[in-house]
């Protein structure tokens, strides 16, 4: 008990560390970064305590979202089904589940300051119920990829409004998110059982871009790794968006996956994806550090395909 008293007085001070401005501080458990930093997928039983009634707008995402409390992340989350006019049985199940019910849950996983709040988050902390749909949150199961019995993988697919509306949602341009992307900053520290990051509030979710690969898929289980560069254009210009490869996240079984596994090196892909961080490099980096050191570096991030483009 003595020991435990300790390590959370260490992540209280490392929390109270924040960068200048509206920023927060999102303290992980060791283990879960260990665990899932290269996996794709999370499954876990979550508490449907709040939900959508209907999709979003095409024009906003489409999406369906749902809130509640889990037995694996253990902070404020949402779960987000992609392209919800797809998923009619899904969300018909969905409207039907009572207030805490628990349904077994699986989905992307995705860490982004686009909801932080006031408040630091801490892993195992109690989780208030939240009162709405989008309550404060870091962490996202999005897109879903099962939910109860209902396969949610063939909502991988450009996002479009009802039969016969072809006009696919597309997110911001290439050229204004990356920049935006590559110029955000993350403070990290550690204690023995716990990483902290701390940063402010991130915008820019969905975006249409072009990936061309310089490794092959990496197959892990529940998804593929994929490194690529990154382009607003298929011909690739010398305009360079990001200096560096990227990795790519893929969920096995979702169109976006099945059709780039079997791609070679130099391969390219039209797609739209939404950013999360990359906790690989988090995990490497803060190992770096002296428990209580604290560093500011460039956010690493990776991009989850949940649609190839036309």
């Amino acid at each position: 008990m003595f020991r435990r008293s300790k390590a959370l007085l260490l992540v209280a001070a490392l929390l109270s560390s924040s960068l200048p401005g509206q920023s927060m501080t999102l303290a992980l458990r060791k283990t879960f970064v260990e665990k899932y930093k290269d996996q794709v997928t999370i499954t876990t039983t979550l508490r449907v305590d709040q939900h959508h009634q209907r999709p979003n707008d095409v024009d906003e995402d489409g999406d369906i979202h749902l809130a509640g409390r889990d037995s694996v992340i253990l902070l404020p989350m949402v779960a987000e089904i992609l392209n919800g006019r797809k998923e009619r049985d899904t969300l018909d199940f969905l409207l039907s589940t009572t207030s805490g019910q628990k349904v077994e849950t699986t989905g992307v996983w995705r860490l982004w300051f686009e909801h932080p709040g006031s408040e630091a988050q801490v892993q195992g902390k109690t989780v208030k119920k939240p009162t709405d749909s989008n309550p404060d949150h870091l962490f996202e199961l999005h897109p879903l990829t099962k939910f109860g019995e209902f396969d949610c993988l063939n909502s991988f697919l450009p996002i479009v409004g009802d039969s016969g509306d072809t006009t696919e949602f597309r997110g911001y341009p290439a050229t204004t998110t990356f920049p935006y992307y590559e110029a955000r900053k993350v403070k990290i520290s550690r204690s023995k059982t716990a990483i902290m990051l701390n940063s402010t509030r991130a915008f820019y979710n969905y975006t249409e871009f072009f990936i061309k690969l310089t490794q092959a898929p990496k197959d892990v289980g529940d998804g593929y790794l994929v490194a690529a560069k990154i382009s607003d254009s298929k011909n690739f210009s010398e305009e360079i968006l990001v200096p560096e490869s990227k990795r790519m996240i893929f969920a096995k079984g979702s169109e976006p996956a099945n059709k780039v596994k079997n791609l070679k090196v130099n391969s390219k892909l039209h797609v739209l994806g939404i950013p999360r961080v990359n906790l690989s490099e988090v995990f490497e980096k803060v190992n770096g550090l002296d428990v209580g050191e604290e560093q500011e570096i460039k956010l690493p991030y990776e991009m989850i395909i949940v649609a190839i483009l036309k």
